[in-house]
């Protein structure tokens, strides 16, 4: 019966390592606990604030048929007013640019090609033109900000530049409305 002494000593000292891993287990739950619910306002501020952003990006489902008619309605001017119907409005509208501008065109060739758009035609231009190189450069300054949507593609400079004058052929892209 020696052993039961013993036994109760070895009973009393696990007790007591028992009682002190329990004892620093709740001291670490509740600090966790504390540190974990001083941080929830920020973090539900933060939540917070990026719902908020996205709310105000998010376009409610009731204004989104709108949106696409005024988007179409837009479109639709735009092609009316900087696309022309016909490839004589737009040769007339190069011409009025160059005497506008001082510039004579010696030549202009067009090729009309389907456009991936629907309802669009790609117009390519190729022109020659003589001029003071002052005014060539308002000539294409102005063809950039024309009403009709002008894109120059590229200038290469031509032979037989005297005096201040140039020659420069031009290859210019634009669009013009109607199918096939």
């Amino acid at each position: 019966m020696a052993n039961v002494p013993d036994w109760r000593r070895k009973l009393r000292v696990l007790m007591a390592v028992l009682i002190g891993v329990n004892v620093l287990l709740v001291c670490a739950l509740g600090y966790m606990w504390f540190r974990g619910t001083s941080a929830l306002p920020g973090q539900f501020n933060d939540l917070h604030q990026q719902v908020v952003n996205r709310k105000s990006t998010i376009v409610p489902p009731e204004k989104v048929n709108d949106r696409v008619n005024e988007a179409r309605e837009q479109i639709a001017k735009f092609y009316e007013n900087r696309f022309p119907n016909s490839s004589a409005a737009i040769f007339e509208d190069l011409g009025k640019l160059a005497t506008a501008n001082k510039v004579r065109l010696n030549h202009a060739s067009y090729n009309v090609t389907d456009s991936e758009m629907t309802g669009l035609r790609v117009v390519e231009i190729t022109a020659s033109l003589d001029g003071d190189y002052t005014q060539a450069m308002k000539f294409i300054n102005s063809l950039e900000r024309d009403k009709t949507f002008f894109i120059v593609n590229s200038i290469s400079l031509g032979g037989g530049q005297t005096g201040g004058q140039v020659r420069l052929a031009i290859h210019i892209e634009t669009y013009m409305r109607g199918e096939a």
